[in-house]
């Protein structure tokens, strides 16, 4: 069975995703980011938005295990709220926000594309998981 989902569309790593809009605060452009030497991989920097200093997750090596360039002033950005913790996922490019059907693990656009959705939650396991960082994976999932 499936439930019907509001997404918003998005693109990192090349593969076009989706997300749950519950977890979005807004959608917005990176100001000029910090990078933090000591990070784990996957967290590419820090940025001001809005007067708040937000840690900046590279969406791509989080769920598909293809790190984008180095994060930039300029680069999109969903903002989310993650345990709490506002948190800004770099994205390459937001498509579109709908209402698709979902069997949990993808969802169906209206021109009938499947996309893997993003979990949130599995962002921030894999952001602190050991190793030497994220490995290819079904989006939000767990390598095979």
């Amino acid at each position: 069975m499936t439930d019907l989902r509001n997404v918003i569309v998005f693109a990192a790593g090349g593969v076009r995703q989706a997300m749950e809009l519950r977890w979005v605060r807004e959608v917005a452009t990176l100001g000029f980011v910090t990078l933090v030497p000591t990070a784990p991989p996957g967290l590419v920097g820090v940025c001001n938005l809005h007067g708040t200093i937000l840690p900046v997750l590279d969406a791509g090596l989080l769920t598909v295990g293809q790190a984008g360039a180095p994060a930039r002033q300029g680069d999109g950005a969903l903002i989310l709220q993650l345990d709490g913790v506002a948190t800004a996922l770099r994205v390459d490019q937001v498509d579109e926000v709908v209402s698709a059907h979902s069997d949990g693990e993808v969802v169906v656009d209206g021109r009938g594309r499947r996309l893997p959705l993003v979990d949130p939650d599995q962002l921030l396991r894999r952001l602190h998981a050991p190793g030497p960082g994220p490995g290819p994976g079904p989006a939000g999932g767990p390598p095979p």
